[in-house]
């Protein structure tokens, strides 16, 4: 009988050693590790976004704000010539001539994100999730325009209101070819090589976020 609560004593200061000097140190470890990862996180989105940011059940999110702000990662510029021609009428019936104008418009259009409340980085399964919004044309922005051919009618001349609207029309027609060329991709690659290098990773998975 006393050997057995002998031996039954022996167990549970091996088994007390066995938490106080082994098990305990690890988990203690084990918290610092996910508590300097979690920093870690939260530096490396503030770092890439320029926003204030937080930790929130292990992830690292951007703050609340009123403001919507952008993330310009790629920039670039393009031409693109349009031309406008016009006939007018006086009472329906008295031509009044036709005017024509051909401009040449360069732009600088940004890709990017919107930095909106939801954007995250996270660990799953050992490896870094960034949850952001899809890639989009940020910006496409009139730097200057050259008039190739201008044309009045003897009663009919070109308008700066003419111009302007020659001018929106290649404005659209820049941000359809922009997101043709592949700029989105680009700014998405551009994005994940920013957090890797950061996080010191080799990979970084994008996980694209519902509105």
């Amino acid at each position: 009988m006393w050997r057995t609560l002998r031996w039954l004593g022996i167990a549970a200061l091996l088994t007390a050693a066995l938490y106080l000097l082994v098990l305990r140190p690890f988990e203690r470890a084990a918290a610092g590790t996910r508590a300097t990862l979690e920093h870690s996180l939260d530096r490396v989105l503030a770092a890439v976004t320029n926003s204030n940011t937080r930790i929130v059940e292990g992830r690292a999110e951007i703050a609340e704000t009123s403001e919507i702000t952008e993330l310009s990662l790629l920039e670039m510029r393009m031409s693109a010539t349009r031309s406008f021609e016009k006939e007018d009428f006086m009472m329906k019936y008295l031509p009044l001539g036709t005017k024509k104008v051909i401009l040449r418009g360069h732009y600088r259009v940004k890709a990017g994100y919107k930095l909106k409340p939801g954007i995250s980085l996270r660990m799953d399964k050992g490896g870094p999730v960034a949850s952001f919004p899809r890639a989009e044309i940020l910006s496409v922005e009139l730097i200057d325009f050259d008039v190739l051919s201008e044309e009045n009618g003897w009663l009919n001349k070109v308008t700066p209101i003419d111009r302007a609207a020659v001018l929106r029309e290649l404005r659209e027609q820049m941000r359809l070819e922009a997101e043709k060329s592949g700029i989105l991709e680009t700014a998405e690659s551009t994005l994940k090589t920013r957090l890797r290098d950061l996080l010191g990773t080799d990979s970084v998975k994008i996980e694209p976020r519902t509105p």
